[in-house]
């Protein structure tokens, strides 16, 4: 073996076991030194903590007993209601009692049919009393009035539809995909009930459906399983929906029959955030609302799904089965409606913790720490102050801090040392060129989407970060700018200028700008939100007269100006005519001819009151300072995929419209909170917690963090080659100063920097990868640094230090901390019995270099 290897292999064990995160696959662990920190801000998470005594049984709330709905209105058509009977505590917790009744009763034989624990039928009209009674004698009661009529009215899409969605007769894996299957083609999830109407109805003779003798419809028997069906069985025997199905044949399978209730206004689930004292079960009841003011359950047609399978777990009849002490979410789906409902317990029952204790500095934590309340989660305490100084440095401008300002930070005793610390950062030039790179990859600036226009592109965001110009100022000039992207004004132009047609422009405008992923809709309503096909050719349509080119030499395109054609349009997939402009939701925005449309669009998207907006910055900026953001991933804030932290994420976003859509005012507010300087090392009752954010995740350091850490802690320069003649190779430069991922560098990439062509992560990853690693152990980019003679190394041995200062001097310019005494007193000591000390100290800078701790934000 290679002396060099050899050694390099016997450090990384060494450094694993005396470096705090060196080596292994353990996060780096950082020790809070009293020393360095303020005691004041140590000490309150972890002194309230203490283990419940528990109450006497005569001291203990009494909970209540309840039945819900209490008193209910059933119109004729209504397919059945679903009761929750619920035990109620104080705390507002509940305990499902829906299968502890002994008997279900009602106060006449035939006005309601039961059908298991809770669900009824209604059979004939009148009033009705539903009575659960339990073991103990006790009992719940509920009013059921049923209203008289004619006949049934029938509706194609509120009955039929949502039959096909619940059991997945439309799903992409069935009926629902691009051909159809065996010749029977539905529209994915329903999102075309007309075409559905007619492929069920009219299609191969009209087959399906015997009016005359409904129980040999082929609907029926393939559905019920009494006939060879390639799905199996899907229908349930004499189940709901198979006797909506029957009896909608029976009526002559209609389009529509008598008065219709109008569109679907809204979807809620019951409970809405359902807080359980332990792992347990629970029904739910999904309740749809239409524009005529009807309330009906639809529970049974509804589709239910977890975020978490590890947490929860759901039948297809809405209930909910906690397995731990948790919280996730419930994913509810009806017709082209998706909602969610939280559901958890408190997570440390005997753990008690004074709340009120802790610090507060903002907005946020009294949202984040009061959440962490409701599910008795402590935060970690605050990181010591040089942990807390790294963090912020490399989190504000790319670059860790020097010695010097690490000493003066440690000996500085003023409160409000940390706020000031930011606003110092905040006015760092550097800071501009660091939240330049993160503006770049969110728009994907780069020559191989906007070739030469992606100087003036760069050069106006940077302007703009510098100006602090007003996020709704920035976004709404991007969205409407015209003219050519290669003037010296034309930054904003090339926007315009990125995706094929009108259609990218739309789906990367909604994620970016609105945290909504339109994509999914182009072909069909989106599977997994509640946007249609319409919504999708509504919101392409703003982008459809934006006009690329210009007259050249003999009517030659020779240029790529932006201008408004008056003749652009998109046709819609599904009609095959030409979309009109229509606002997400809404209705459609009659506009004159010659109006460019996106003037509209962008008045709608940065107006204080859009829903999305200011929501969708906010959980971006969130995301740059905790690796996650409160929605994950930060661009999808669809029905979906709710926020961790509602509450929270509302009230930035709220702060941010209120401040006048300020970026810094909203990174400040961030920046300086207890929240973001919470401590990486977890403590009991949070140490499973990965998205309550109760104490910092660390992060691997981005990739112009890490060639920039490199650089300052050896005192080496860092080396690129601009590829313009003009300046050919740029020296002694800041990686964060590199926005544009066609400069090439080796070190660049493999730490894994975007290279806006496709999109890329928000977020570092949460792990160093093989390449990375090969590339600091084996290769030279640590090596060369080290021992060069004009490096920082050489210069600190010229001084002649004592072997203590070597150490303290090394770990203050790689770890940017003071090493603990056991670390000083081994490494000195080795330094000590070293032949070499140079050799010695290059190893130990090498294993310092090569650390974990050293290569994580934590």
């Amino acid at each position: 073996m290679h002396p060099c290897v050899f050694r390099h292999c016997w450090l990384m064990l060494v450094a694993a076991v005396l470096v705090p995160g060196c080596g292994g696959n353990q996060p780096p662990e950082v020790s809070d030194r009293k020393s360095q920190s303020d005691p004041s801000l140590v000490s309150t998470p972890l002194e309230p903590m203490t283990e419940k005594a528990p109450a006497p049984a005569d001291a203990l709330p009494v909970p209540t007993l309840v039945i819900e709905p209490s008193s209910v209105i059933l119109p004729p058509d209504a397919p059945g209601l679903q009761f929750l009977v619920s035990q109620i505590h104080p705390d507002g917790t509940r305990r499902d009692l829906i299968q502890d009744a002994i008997s279900w009763e009602s106060s006449t034989e035939d006005g309601v049919q039961f059908e298991g624990p809770g669900y009824v039928l209604p059979q004939r009209s009148g009033t009705e009393t539903v009575t659960a009674v339990f073991p103990d004698g006790t009992s719940v009661s509920a009013e059921v009035v049923i209203e008289r009529s004619a006949e049934r009215s029938w509706d194609f899409a509120t009955d039929i539809i949502p039959v096909f969605t619940r059991f997945g007769c439309n799903a992409g894996s069935c009926h629902g995909k691009a051909d159809g299957q065996n010749g029977f083609h539905l529209s994915l999830f329903g999102y075309d009930p007309d075409s559905d109407y007619v492929a069920l109805t009219r299609d191969a003779a009209g087959r399906r459906l015997s009016l005359t003798n409904p129980e040999t419809s082929l609907l029926l028997l393939k559905g019920l399983g009494r006939i060879p069906h390639g799905g199996g069985p899907a229908l349930p025997a004499n189940s709901e929906a198979a006797r909506i199905l029957h009896g909608w044949i029976e009526a002559g399978a209609p389009r529509h029959r008598g008065e219709g209730h109008g569109k679907l206004a809204s979807v809620e689930v019951f409970p809405k955030d359902l807080r359980l004292p332990e792992p347990g079960t629970h029904q739910v009841r999904v309740v749809a609302t239409f524009d005529d003011g009807l309330e009906r359950d639809v529970t049974r047609l509804s589709r239910f799904e977890v975020r978490d399978d590890a947490t929860a777990s759901v039948d297809d009849k809405g209930r909910v089965t906690l397995l731990r002490r948790a919280e996730t979410d419930l994913i509810v789906r009806y017709r082209t409606s998706v909602i969610s409902s939280r559901i958890g317990s408190r997570m440390n029952p005997d753990l008690e913790i004074d709340f009120d204790a802790l610090p507060r500095r903002n907005l946020i934590d009294e949202h984040l720490f009061a959440r962490l309340e409701s599910l008795n989660v402590p935060p970690s305490p605050p990181a010591d102050d040089a942990t807390f100084l790294r963090r912020v440095s490399l989190d504000l401008t790319g670059q860790q801090p020097r010695p010097d300002q690490i000493r003066t930070f440690l000996e500085d005793t003023d409160p409000d040392r940390r706020i000031k610390l930011v606003d110092r950062l905040m006015n760092d030039p550097l800071f501009v060129d660091f939240w330049h790179l993160k503006l770049g990859d969110l728009l994907q600036i780069s020559q191989a989407r906007f070739g030469n226009g992606v100087y003036r592109y760069n050069d106006w965001v940077k302007e703009q970060l510098a100006s602090n110009t007003p996020w709704d100022d920035f976004v709404h000039t991007l969205l409407t700018a015209l003219g050519n992207p290669n003037d010296l004004n034309g930054g904003p132009v090339n926007y315009a200028l990125e995706g094929q047609d009108a259609r990218d422009q739309a789906e990367l405008t909604a994620q970016r700008f609105l945290g909504l992923r339109f994509r999914c809709a182009q072909c069909h309503d989106h599977p997994f939100d509640r946007w249609t096909q319409d919504d999708y050719y509504g919101l392409a349509a703003f982008f459809a007269k934006v006009g690329r080119g210009g007259p050249g030499v003999d009517g030659m395109m020779a240029t790529e100006d932006v201008r408004v054609n008056p003749e652009g349009r998109i046709l819609h997939l599904r009609t095959g005519e030409p979309a009109e402009p229509t606002l997400p939701g809404g209705a459609a925005v009659s506009l004159a001819v010659d109006i460019d449309p996106r003037t509209v669009l962008a008045d709608w998207i940065t107006a204080p009151d859009n829903p999305y907006f200011a929501r969708t910055a906010a959980n971006w900026a969130w995301a740059q300072f905790f690796s996650r953001g409160l929605a994950e991933p930060s661009d999808d804030l669809s029905d979906s995929n709710p926020p961790v932290h509602p509450e929270l994420l509302d009230a930035l976003a709220e702060d941010f419209v209120f401040h006048g859509f300020d970026l810094r005012h909203l990174i400040r507010t961030i920046a300086t909170s207890e929240a973001y300087g919470l401590s990486s090392r977890p403590i009991p009752g949070n140490e499973g917690d990965t998205r309550l954010f109760s104490h910092q995740t660390p992060r691997p350091l981005t990739a112009h963090q890490m060639a920039d850490a490199l650089a300052q802690a050896t005192d080496t320069e860092l080396l690129f080659n601009l590829g313009r003649a003009s300046q050919g190779t740029l020296r002694s430069s800041k990686a964060v100063q590199i926005s544009d991922p066609a400069i090439p560098s080796v070190l660049l990439d493999t730490f894994g920097r975007c290279p806006r062509v496709a999109g890329c992560s928000t977020v570092a990853t949460p792990t160093l990868s093989l390449r990375q690693a090969l590339l600091l152990v084996g290769g030279n980019a640590i090596d060369d640094r080290i021992s060069r003679f004009d490096g920082y190394l050489s210069g600190l041995l010229e001084l002649e230090p004592s072997h203590a200062e070597i150490v303290e001097n090394l770990y203050l310019r790689t770890l940017c901390r003071k090493p603990s005494v056991e670390e000083t007193e081994y490494w000195a000591s080795l330094l000590d019995e070293s032949d070499s000390v140079r050799d010695a100290s290059e190893d130990l800078f090498w294993a310092l270099l090569n650390s974990r701790e050293f290569a994580f934000n934590h």
